[in-house]
């Protein structure tokens, strides 16, 4: 604590839950919100899957044309890809160092986004097309 600084908060309080890079709450928290969102999403997810197993391909499409089950199915893939994105991201933070450290970090945000693409692209090519 400097001279100058005019706080009432402790050192303790001003750092806590911040960690040494000062950033991880929000990370945290972050994982924490997609964990609770991915409980009812797969549990819709499942009750979508389970209506779509006795359906041959255009009852499918057929299906996956009302907005209702699209939106579920698009909503679980990209909460889960994101999860996923945060999660990669808090290991590779802690395992891997230097100029592997900003590739594997530039690999993670290009492979979450690219496997995101490509799922929107097949509901919506499968519902709609």
């Amino acid at each position: 604590m400097t001279p100058n600084d005019n706080s009432l908060r402790s050192p303790l309080a001003r750092v806590r839950y911040l960690g040494s890079a000062r950033s991880g709450a929000q990370e945290s928290w972050l994982m924490r919100v997609t964990s609770a969102a991915l409980i009812p999403l797969t549990i819709a997810f499942i009750w979508v899957l389970l209506s779509l197993l006795s359906k041959d391909y255009n009852g499918v499409r057929a299906e996956l044309g009302r907005p209702l089950p699209a939106i579920i199915v698009m909503l679980f893939v990209l909460v889960g890809i994101y999860h996923m994105q945060i999660g990669m991201r808090s290991i590779i933070f802690d395992y891997l160092h230097g100029r592997a450290k900003e590739w594997a970090l530039v690999g993670n945000v290009f492979f979450a986004g690219a496997l995101a693409l490509a799922c929107v692209y097949s509901v919506l090519r499968i519902g709609f097309v």
